[in-house]
């Protein structure tokens, strides 16, 4: 039954959730999600979870898959009051502690439920995560010891490709450890009366404001709210693949050292990022909105055309503009001849949001930050 209800949940649209409210009502939404959370949490937090098998590890998935669909979809437009997930009788010292000591309910409670723990909390404890780790590996200035240097020259002008050039092939270690960033000029006289600890943090600024540019077509942005995303069109650069993961190294080296970095990334694509889209109860429909919120509304209103779909005169098929070029691409093998009718009018809205506009890029970037940043 719960089961169904997730897959019933995954393919509803905001409209039939929020507006028509289709099986529940929103009041009823919250109590739901609250009995799901209380659930999962007592079952990871009082240790059932480490010894759960057969039908009770069943039972554990299929609620916990329900639980993540609604957090997600309330996550993209609120249903719940503000403190609906968390968990106020759990201590962030208590948990720190256990976590220390490599207790396995505390270690499994940040990978099924991190969200009932106060999102500054969840900051305090990636920082010192940090701290110890860079203690571990000997990055942490001593009495007795310095940790190495990496040092790298910078032409303002040519800031983008130099860092490239220097950074792309350094080892993960040297990644996380000190680097000194010295800046010259185009005839490589050094820039004198520029402290060491702030060069780098304006390198890191400063690439990450070139590379999310859109005019270099690295990334663009969505219709409506602007959030970054790959380009579909990024292969204008022969190196984009290799460029996108020094992006996400330079942002996992952000992330390390606790730079704040202004950059929006669309929903969709942050829940690629993060393995979402390999979820049992992923949905692309749900996402799609993040992409392209207006062709979304103009997607979904052929579910609800109350007249015969075929009458409309479309295919199987999307029409993409690439770079002034209008490109045809088939949801299924022939799809450009198939006509969208009454009886596969569900199925074009699964394809079309499945098959999306961005296929090889969106992963890219996600090696660099895990190299840098266990996500």
């Amino acid at each position: 039954m719960l089961t169904i209800l997730c897959v019933l949940y995954r393919i509803l649209d905001d409209i039939e959730v929020y507006e028509e409210q289709i099986s529940f009502k929103t009041e009823e939404l919250v109590t739901i999600s609250s009995f799901l959370n209380t659930f999962v949490y007592k079952m990871v937090w009082d240790g059932i979870l480490e010894n759960a098998k057969g039908e009770k590890l069943d039972l554990f998935h299929s609620v916990h898959g329900w639980l993540m669909v609604l957090y997600e979809r309330d996550c993209r437009r609120r249903f719940s009051p503000d403190d609906n997930w968390l968990r106020k009788d759990l201590k962030p010292s208590l948990l720190f502690q256990e976590l220390e000591k490599g207790k396995r309910r505390a270690q499994l409670l940040l990978q099924y439920i991190p969200h009932v723990i106060p999102h500054k909390n969840r900051v305090l404890l990636f920082r010192n995560i940090v701290t110890k780790e860079k203690e571990t590996l000997g990055l942490v200035e001593t009495s007795s010891a310095s940790p190495h240097v990496t040092h790298i020259t910078i032409r303002r002008s040519r800031m983008l490709e130099d860092g490239y050039d220097q950074l792309r092939r350094l080892p993960v270690n040297s990644i996380k450890g000190v680097i000194r960033v010295k800046f010259v000029n185009d005839l490589g006289v050094d820039e004198a009366g520029i402290d060491q600890d702030g060069v780098f943090k304006e390198f890191l600024e400063e690439i990450i404001k070139k590379v999310f540019n859109p005019a270099l077509n690295l990334f663009k942005t969505t219709s409506g709210n602007e959030r970054l995303y790959p380009s579909p069109t990024s292969y204008i650069h022969e190196n984009h693949l290799q460029l996108f993961e020094f992006v996400g190294k330079m942002l996992g080296k952000a992330m390390y050292e606790g730079i704040v970095v202004d950059v929006p990334f669309a929903s969709f694509f942050l829940g690629q990022v993060m393995g979402h889209h390999h979820s049992t109860f992923y949905s692309s429909i749900d996402e799609l909105p993040s992409l392209d919120s207006e062709f979304y509304k103009n997607l979904t209103s052929i579910k609800r055309y109350d007249g015969d779909v075929g009458d409309l005169g479309l295919t199987l098929s999307y029409d993409e503009d690439v770079m002034g070029q209008l490109v045809c691409h088939e949801l299924i093998p022939g799809g450009k001849t198939m006509p969208v009718t009454n009886e596969n009018n569900y199925n074009k809205l699964g394809w079309m949001t499945t098959w999306g506009s961005v296929q090889e890029q969106p992963l890219a970037p996600t090696p660099g930050p895990l190299t840098v940043v266990e996500i």
